[in-house]
């Protein structure tokens, strides 16, 4: 999220404000940094089959990309209980209001977008984050493209 560092592991990768990093399951890794480094660390205790590629340093951004008159997703997770999906919104797009099935976090990876939750509109840029209680309404417009990812925990 800021900062950078060094994943030391089976294979040590360098992480950047922006990164990603992904570690198999049982695979037990340590961070080291100079001047810091702040990140989200999300365990889930079991494997789970990511379309990702593991031990690799990446930007979670260029995972997928912008479509014109779009909105491009792409399930990174997708179990009965945990859900972790990418999503990439041309200008001009949005999602109509709905509600959280579940609680859920948005990590705002490029641009700029708008959130609307229980009533009111939030401005969201990349590097922030915003959170939705269980059954929290709310929806989604970007006037300019936007990259975002979802992590949603269900009961």
């Amino acid at each position: 999220m800021d900062g950078e560092g060094e994943v030391l592991g089976e294979r040590n990768a360098k992480v950047a404000k922006g990164g990603a990093f992904v570690t198999p399951v049982g695979q037990p890794v340590g961070v080291k940094t100079e001047a810091g480094i702040v990140y989200t660390e999300i365990e889930t205790g079991k494997e789970h089959k990511m379309k990702l590629n593991p031990g690799e340093a990446f930007a979670l951004k260029d995972v997928l990309p912008y479509a014109e008159g779009r909105i491009v997703n792409k399930d990174i997770i997708n179990e009965p209980k945990l859900k972790f999906v990418l999503m990439s919104f041309a200008a001009g797009t949005g999602l109509s209001e709905h509600a959280a099935p579940g609680e859920a976090l948005i990590f705002a990876l490029d641009g700029e977008g708008v959130i609307g939750y229980e009533g009111k509109e939030h401005t969201i840029k990349a590097g922030e984050n915003f959170a939705f209680a269980k059954n929290g309404a709310h929806w989604v417009r970007a006037e300019k493209p936007f990259k975002m990812a979802l992590l949603l925990t269900l009961d």
